[in-house]
């Protein structure tokens, strides 16, 4: 009994996955940088909503600067909504030119509202408490 050769069958097979599994690992890390980012957009919009209820206000800008990208920092919009109310949000849609004209879309949108039941901005209201 003799054995086809199958010399230079694992090259061929190799040379056939590489590019699937160099597609799949670039898919993934995309992926993962766009979870990120999205994550850091949430955090970005939480984190200035609570320093916006604050009594110290340049604690807003504080924590502005303290988010990761710069483009998503400054669309974060937080600021009294009404009395006792602070409303944080964020919304992005943005496009640009990639790799191979390929175009990149990014829309996203948070928005978050602070009843603040325990504590408010600056000193009570005359007449007592609302």
């Amino acid at each position: 009994m003799s054995r086809p050769k199958e010399k230079g069958q694992t090259m061929a097979e190799f040379a056939l996955i590489m590019p699937v599994l160099i597609l799949l690992l670039f898919g993934m890390t995309f992926a993962a940088f766009y979870a990120f980012r999205s994550a850091s957009m949430d955090w970005g919009v939480f984190i200035t909503g609570v320093a916006s209820g604050s009594y110290n206000t340049p604690a807003t800008e504080h924590a502005r600067d303290n988010v990761l990208w710069p483009d998503l920092a400054d669309q974060i919009n937080a600021g009294q909504n009404g009395p006792r109310q602070v409303r944080s949000l964020i919304s992005v849609e943005d496009s640009r030119d990639w790799i191979f004209g390929i175009r990149l879309i990014e829309a996203q949108r948070a928005e978050t509202n602070f009843r603040l039941w325990r504590f408010y901005p600056g000193p009570p209201p005359a007449g007592g408490i609302e």
